[in-house]
């Protein structure tokens, strides 16, 4: 090929007859050039769009993975919740009946009732028999009197868990302590009481092989359509077998949970059992459909699904691609281990790659597009180069080298900067100002690769943004929203006192709590907490705190014994490092009596009859978390009938005020807010500190959690008359 200077030459050296030819090839080289210009065009565009796809597939592929993994594992963690609640709650009831075995002299002898068919779909308390027990039994009579000093635990377990149907103690004699709704179902048609042999259930007899917590198979409930599952702990004494403890659940929130997957019109989920049988299911019909007596799914003859199966069986989590019904979808799944079961997410490959094809499908439009613009440019420079040999025959000597270089070389560098485009590369650089069609051209094509590299940025900011927001979110919110009592009153039919708390986070989550709760008919236990740090860890951790609190409490420690206990199940696993502060009372509502302690919270206010509302600087323990193996003391307060007691959490005096003030709300102004109308019932007092705290605050960012509750002692329930 000529380069414009040696063409220039032979052009001047050239006959006036030659001049012709010579402008005809320059002609035609301007068409070789303009047509390698096309194909390599053509060519890089082909390699642009192959590298966008299997870069954005693969992203896309990957980030939906990811997600469909988190968002599998979410869902386990939060039916696992479910679970591992209703566990603590029979271990609760199996350490209550272990306590009184080993210590039989500290319990009097207590009478259990038959069933009473009048209180059919109220919380009671009844004995039942085995066929093979005399009731009569001196022994049986005996031991009866012992184990039934359980049945506040069971009435006070059951109440306090919405899921759970039945709780119950079955003895190695042959006779239940249960605490359920339906009494009237334990008679037949003719009106007599029905033998239950509970040592035959599977419940029973797992717990006591196994001598840990057994789950049962899903089973139907025998009185209703409703799926349910039971639980059942052993109980020893003396290194021997008891009896089990045990308890039934509905499972409709696991059809709610797996009805609660989003994600877009082809996405699907189901819960799979240990034995690979599918329990719930979005899938109406086909192969992941819940049917009775469904299949193993391990032993399918569909080598992936069977595989993926067994991965999900043997309580393992990840991703994997498989084809259902003929469609091919991924799918990911992550174990539920209180139960050994697993929750599987699947979303066809469809819906991951449609991104990515509409990318190829726009990148195709904006590159037709230019190849339009630029064959109409090249139209228009061939028209113009006839014109100019036409007009240019007399002049070629003079202009021939300056109009070879003038059309060949723009194209020439264009040719090249094209050519430099593959793979990651989608950079294009033009300096060269020709102000004709090549510029225009290279014009076009520098947009376009803008476009496409600024396309591909946000897609992945967008994707990735949405994905972390949506995840954190969702957990943390049905994590928070179930943790603490919301429904005020909480005991409308218990006259001895009024309460009221509340629980503003600083994020969308917050790592303070408080609860309140009857231990039994005499005994309630108030507690207040804050745990280290905030959003979605500080309440995952609070989550731990506030159930192992509940259940040292249920199960009748005292308020040191509870931090104490909560203490060392806290640092056995802590390598966070996490810590919590918490305040723990127990009111005996027939006396008045408040014995608590402290564990490095904020001092507790209190206001007597008559009087103001003053701090009480109580001894204050070490925090919760810090080290295992402390202790804490215990002081107790007389309350009267109008006494008062306020407690807070750190967030409280220590809201800052308006920006830039640097000024702390403190005790004096929470003290002042207090005692503004201190003889107000509790939700008042709770709104007349919002009120002093928002007039304090302003405009001002919320720093930390504020947490508050307040309660009123009315004095002991009055006696009913004597007949």
């Amino acid at each position: 090929m000529f380069t414009n200077k040696s063409l220039g030459k032979k052009i001047l050296r050239a006959m006036t007859a030659l001049v012709i030819g010579l402008l005809l090839l320059a002609g035609t080289i301007f068409a070789i050039t303009a047509k390698k210009t096309s194909l390599t065009l053509a060519s890089s565009n082909r390699d642009l769009s192959e590298t966008i796809g299997e870069k954005s597939s693969a992203y896309m592929s990957e980030q939906s993975q990811y997600r469909m993994l988190e968002l599998a594992k979410e869902k386990a963690e939060i039916a696992d919740e479910f679970f591992l609640e209703f566990e603590h709650g029979v271990r609760a009831a199996a350490t209550a009946a272990e306590q009184i075995y080993d210590n039989p002299s500290l319990y009097s002898p207590r009478t259990v009732p038959l069933p009473d068919p009048s209180k059919d779909g109220e919380l009671t308390i009844q004995v039942l028999y085995s066929a093979h027990t005399d009731p009569d039994d001196p022994k049986t009579v005996e031991e009866l009197g012992l184990i039934g000093n359980v049945q506040d635990t069971l009435m006070a377990i059951n109440a306090s868990q919405n899921n759970m149907v039945s709780l119950y103690v079955a003895t190695e004699s042959g006779f239940m302590v249960q605490a359920d709704y339906i009494p009237a179902k334990k008679y037949d048609d003719s009106g007599n009481l029905m033998p239950l042999e509970a040592k035959e259930r599977p419940w029973y007899q797992g717990a006591k092989e196994t001598g840990k917590p057994f789950f049962t198979p899903v089973t139907k409930d025998a009185h209703t359509p409703r799926l349910g599952i039971m639980c059942g702990v052993p109980v020893y004494s003396g290194g021997r077998l008891m009896g089990v403890a045990g308890a039934g659940m509905y499972l409709d929130n696991m059809e709610e949970l797996v009805k609660s997957v989003a994600l877009g019109d082809s996405g699907r989920a189901c819960i799979l059992n240990r034995r690979g049988q599918v329990l719930f299911s979005t899938y109406d019909e086909g192969t992941l459909a819940a049917v009775a007596d469904a299949e193993d799914l391990r032993l399918s003859g569909d080598e992936a699904l069977a595989e993926m199966a067994k991965n999900a069986v043997g309580g393992n989590e990840g991703v994997t691609t498989l084809s259902l019904d003929g469609v091919s979808y991924y799918a990911a799944y992550a174990p539920m281990r209180t139960v050994g079961w697993s929750m599987i997410v699947f979303l066809s490959r469809e819906a991951v790659e449609a991104p990515t094809n509409i990318l190829l499908s726009n990148i195709d439009e904006m590159t037709g597009k230019a190849f339009q613009d630029a064959a109409s440019y090249m139209r228009d420079a061939n028209v113009l180069l006839i014109l100019l040999l036409v007009t240019a025959v007399l002049l070629a000597i003079v202009v021939s080298a300056a109009l070879s270089n003038q059309i060949v070389k723009p194209i020439r560098l264009l040719t090249e900067e094209v050519g430099a485009m593959h793979g990651d590369n989608l950079d294009f650089q033009w300096d060269l100002d020709t102000d004709e069609e090549t510029q225009k051209l290279a014009a076009s094509f520098q947009s376009l690769t803008q476009r496409m590299k600024e396309y591909i940025r946000e897609n992945e900011a967008i994707t990735a943004e949405r994905e972390r927001i949506s995840t954190e979110l969702s957990l943390a919110t049905r994590i928070q929203s179930s943790m603490l009592p919301s429904i005020f009153p909480p005991y409308p039919d218990r006259s001895e006192f009024d309460i009221f708390a509340s629980m503003e986070p600083a994020r969308e989550v917050g790592g303070d709590f408080y609860d309140f709760f009857l231990i039994d008919e005499n005994h309630l236990c108030l507690v207040i907490a804050d745990v280290s740090g905030k959003g979605v860890p500080a309440a995952l951790f609070m989550m731990i705190s506030k159930i192992i609190l509940q259940s040292h409490a249920m199960m009748g420690a005292s308020p040191a014994e509870i931090l104490t206990r909560t203490n060392d199940a806290i640092c056995a696993n802590n390598e966070e490092e996490m810590f919590v502060t918490a305040w723990v009372g127990i009111l005996d509502l027939d006396t008045g009596v408040l014995t608590a302690a402290n564990a490095g919270h904020e001092y507790p206010v209190i206001k007597n009859p008559d009087g103001v509302f003053e701090l009480i600087k109580d001894r204050h323990g070490f925090v919760m978390g810090g080290f295992s193996g402390g202790t804490y003391k215990e002081y107790r307060l007389q309350l009267v009938p109008g006494s008062k007691l306020f407690l807070y959490t750190d967030g409280v005096p220590e809201a800052m005020g308006v920006e830039n003030s640097g000024e702390m709300f403190g005790l004096s102004r929470m003290l002042d807010a207090l005692n503004k109308d201190p003889e107000l019932p509790p939700r008042q007092i709770l709104e007349q500190i919002h009120a002093a705290l928002g007039d304090f605050v302003g405009d001002t960012e919320q720093f930390d959690d504020l947490t508050m509750l307040c309660i009123e002692y009315r004095g002991p329930a009055p006696t009913a008359p004597s007949a």
